[in-house]
């Protein structure tokens, strides 16, 4: 699990090799296009929230701030979703002011629950027989 609340941990991610390359491009990417205020603390304005593989339901909800996963997960408040391949990115307004982007591994060892309706969304081309 991994909470991104400030410029000093962006830069963190950004730095750390063994971060999923397209995770850490991702996520330069989103605080590039957010973070125009300088003035302002990027916590004010954006959290970034990345669900990685073998995450339980318990730590994802304390990050977040809300339950994603179980009953809940049934009807996504999400304002929208990205399919990047081996990442979800979800995208939460949660006032005029602030949002959060909750990256979420396409990976097995995802929570299942999260992972599967997140697939759910995506437009991805049926697999075809060979």
């Amino acid at each position: 699990m991994l909470s991104i609340t400030d410029r000093d941990a962006v830069t963190a991610a950004l730095t750390d090799h063994q971060l999923d390359p397209t995770l850490r491009a991702l996520i330069g990417l989103r605080v590039w296009q957010v973070d125009t205020d300088r003035q302002q603390p990027l916590g004010e304005t954006l959290q970034i929230v990345v669900v990685q593989p073998g995450d339980p339901p318990e730590v994802i909800h304390e990050a977040v701030g809300f339950p994603i996963t179980w009953d809940q997960a049934e009807q996504p408040g999400f304002e929208w979703m990205n399919d990047h391949g081996s990442w979800f990115e979800l995208a939460y307004v949660l006032t005029d002011d602030f949002g959060m982007l909750v990256f979420v591994a396409d990976h097995p060892d995802t929570n299942f629950v999260l992972r599967f309706n997140c697939l759910g969304f995506a437009n991805r081309p049926a697999a075809t027989e060979i």
